[in-house]
């Protein structure tokens, strides 16, 4: 026991001195961003696995992805667009009103591991998954691109209006749409960042004006009424879309999507998790914290580190986790 109680000072010691270092040595990240970073993270091709579970984990996660079939994934978004699919969509999740996100997470996922492997698979598959969205966008013609069965009917005919009915994790029929949204653009935004597609950019670009057309005719009331449901991470990924185009527009966008409920009272030092959706809450966290890298908005920072600090040291059990049945 003792030799564990050194071991754990020894590695406290140097935390301490590690972050005591870097407070004094910040660094730039040379991008868009307007505030000094004490430490930033190194790139997944610095990284070279060697033989053990790590490296076993990752053959195992090449295999299930390659195991998706993207045309699978692709044939609600092709449905909704107007076109015929290629194969048969898949159960489950993409049965539901929530049809889409799976594309998005596999988007970024495949992104993510031709970054860790440099297997030419996952950058073809990265690329034909953009070139299908881009033929969906076209058939579309005004810049959506969907999965949601009957989603943009709904967005322009009802949300863009003011007629919105708002659940936690349901807005008028639909389940936790901008969510799912968000998951289309993130791996647009990675195809862009980790794989250089320039496509992908513009494809992101072309969604968020269309999705620009929905949300600015609101007044404050009806926002906030949205995003009482389930909205996922899309204030950061507009964020991102501000940091990558330097249009102020998308920075605007990100705005409007400030849940007010939550994030104010977080920004003054108020606890008000306990019994919510944690699952819910993180992703606004997150972008309020890249806002803040973008923008120096310390209202955002306090939010952002105040959720940090309570979620790790008063909403945390011993086994790290933090919810229980994905509650604060």
């Amino acid at each position: 026991m003792k030799s564990l109680i050194s071991l754990f000072s020894l590695f406290f010691c140097i935390v301490l001195f590690s972050c005591n270092t870097l407070s004094e040595h910040k660094v730039k990240t040379g991008g868009p961003e307007v505030v000094t970073f004490r430490a930033l993270p190194f790139e997944l091709t610095e990284v070279h696995l060697l033989d053990g579970p790590f490296k076993h984990a990752t053959e195992l996660n090449v295999k299930s992805l390659l195991n998706y079939e993207p045309d699978r994934l692709l044939a609600k978004f092709r449905t909704e667009a107007g076109l015929e699919p290629k194969a048969e969509h898949y159960h489950g999740w993409e049965d539901n009103t929530i049809a889409g996100h799976s594309l998005g997470h596999h988007l970024s996922a495949c992104a993510l591991m031709y970054q860790t492997t440099s297997d030419q698979r996952f950058l073809d598959r990265v690329n034909y998954i953009v070139d299908e969205l881009g033929i969906c966008q076209e058939e579309d013609g005004e810049g959506y691109i969907g999965a949601i069965p009957d989603g943009k009917k709904i967005f322009k005919e009802q949300i863009a209006k003011g007629n919105i009915r708002s659940r936690g994790f349901d807005l008028n029929g639909l389940w936790a749409p901008y969510y799912t949204m968000h998951k289309v653009m993130a791996g647009l935004r990675d195809a862009y960042h980790i794989c250089s597609n320039q496509k992908a950019l513009g494809i992101e670009k072309r969604f968020a004006d269309w999705m620009e057309g929905i949300v600015t005719g609101l007044n404050d009331e009806q926002v906030q009424k949205m995003l009482h449901c389930e909205h996922g991470g899309i204030n950061e990924v507009l964020a991102e879309l501000y940091a990558d185009t330097g249009d102020e527009k998308y920075l605007r966008m990100s705005r409007i999507f400030h849940h007010k409920e939550i994030l104010e009272p977080l920004a003054q030092g108020e606890d008000i998790l306990p019994g919510k959706h944690g699952n819910t809450q993180i992703p606004k966290l997150i972008g309020l914290a890249r806002r803040y890298e973008l923008t120096g908005d310390e209202n955002d920072r306090k939010a952002a580190e105040f959720f940090w600090v309570r979620v790790v040291n008063h909403h945390s059990y011993v086994t790290g986790g933090h919810g229980n049945h994905e509650y604060f």
